[in-house]
């Protein structure tokens, strides 16, 4: 007798990779996971192979490769020394490109202290430091050329905030 592979419906694919099933929707449609059979109620089945490759997603996505990238590395797959090559290639430019936001990160880092420090100074001398912050940005920022501009994290709370104003 023998027994039938494990199938999982997409609810159930996605709880085990720890994804939402619209992640899983999204990478069938821009084809990172290959279209699966359906049931005759049109459900999603899913095989083991599937959920490998969706892990293997998520634990290229954790090392920094984009979905483009992942979706190239698939292509290649079995195809040896090549699809290696490949992953070192792109995993060089990911770092190399790491290396550079991170330096333009401490740059970032360097001038906003440097620049909270003089307003520190500032506002100490001035009484009403609320209605003047708008230009202590205006005046920092006039130095920064729009390259040397980082993507900047998150923003604050808006909590955060209140308390300046």
């Amino acid at each position: 007798m023998q027994t039938k592979p494990p199938s999982y419906l997409i609810g159930q694919l996605a709880k085990a990779a720890a994804v939402k099933t619209d992640t899983v929707r999204f990478y069938e449609k821009s084809g990172l996971l290959p279209r699966t059979e359906r049931t005759a109620a049109a459900y999603r089945v899913y095989d083991k192979t599937a959920l490998k490759r969706l892990l293997f997603i998520k634990q290229a996505q954790s090392l920094g490769f984009s979905l483009d990238e992942i979706k190239r590395i698939l292509s290649l797959r079995g195809q040896g020394t090549e699809t290696c090559r490949c992953v070192i290639g792109i995993a060089e430019a990911t770092l190399s490109e790491t290396g550079q936001k991170l330096r333009e990160l401490q740059e970032f880092h360097d001038r906003l202290k440097h620049a909270l420090a003089a307003w520190k100074q500032s506002a100490a001398r001035r009484r009403k430091c609320p209605a003047e912050f708008c230009d202590l940005i205006e005046g920092s920022a006039s130095k920064v050329t729009p390259a040397q501009r980082p993507t900047l994290p998150k923003q604050p709370s808006p909590g955060l905030c209140k308390r300046f104003s």
